[in-house]
């Protein structure tokens, strides 16, 4: 029979920020911190002996570094191959992932035989976007063929194609800005719950995340790094 996954008995959502679903272990959770009904803020040194403690007694604990060992991995490298001219469906803008700028790119539309249309080419990623609604993806396949896949998988397949990129976040003060570039979501909803703020569309992270938010990027071939251009002790 299929075991059915429950959720963790103790889940942190923050850095230090903890969900609390099993009440059994707030005996030892309140030596260690504040507990608020079913959040608990570890104000301790002792974050990894508390962490064994639990474990030892059988809860279930799930802590930041443990989600990001679990975010989906890059898959190999597709090279751009054989261009292809495809007609644009009516009110549809395309775009592609530059794997050099990790960033989407507006493809340039091009006119054949009165048919509006533009050259991708096999192996690119594309997003595809009708007015304001909600953009759709796909790889371009053989033949011009377009297989849909979902933005996990599209962006995924397009920081895989990157060679080794180094993004740079900056000072704020006590705080770090990350890099707007987009991220899978489940990279992204992870780097959201480090966030304690934003600036312009930019997730701000206080100093003890940064090592989380570097091995967030890690998982997509990405070095990040802190840019000194733009620190505060001018």
């Amino acid at each position: 029979m299929k075991s059915i996954d429950r959720p963790y008995d103790i889940d942190e959502i923050a850095p230090g920020r903890f969900v609390v679903r099993d009440t059994r272990a707030n005996t030892l959770l309140k030596r260690e911190g504040d507990l608020e009904g079913r959040l608990f803020t570890l104000r301790s040194w002792r974050r990894d002996g508390l962490l064994a403690r639990l474990r030892e007694r059988g809860f279930r604990v799930r802590t930041l570094e443990d989600r990001v060992r679990a975010l989906p991995p890059l898959p190999p490298p597709v090279p751009a191959g054989v261009a292809f001219w495809h007609p644009l469906p009516d009110n549809e803008r395309w775009s592609v992932f530059d794997p050099q700028r990790l960033d989407w790119v507006p493809v340039p539309e091009e006119t054949r035989n009165g048919v509006v249309g533009c050259v991708v080419r096999q192996g690119q990623v594309i997003r595809r976007r009708r007015g304001r609604g909600v953009p759709r993806y796909a790889l371009v396949a053989a033949g011009a063929m377009l297989r849909t896949i979902n933005e996990t998988e599209a962006l995924l397949r397009g920081y895989a194609q990157a060679a080794t990129p180094t993004l740079a976040a900056r000072c704020d003060g006590a705080r770090l800005v990350l890099p707007a570039h987009p991220l899978p979501p489940p990279h992204r909803s992870l780097i959201h719950s480090l966030a304690v703020d934003t600036a312009d569309n930019c997730p701000v992270i206080m100093p003890d995340a940064w090592t989380l938010a570097q091995a967030i990027y890690a998982r997509l071939g990405v070095r990040l790094v802190l840019s000194k251009s733009y620190t505060n002790d001018d």
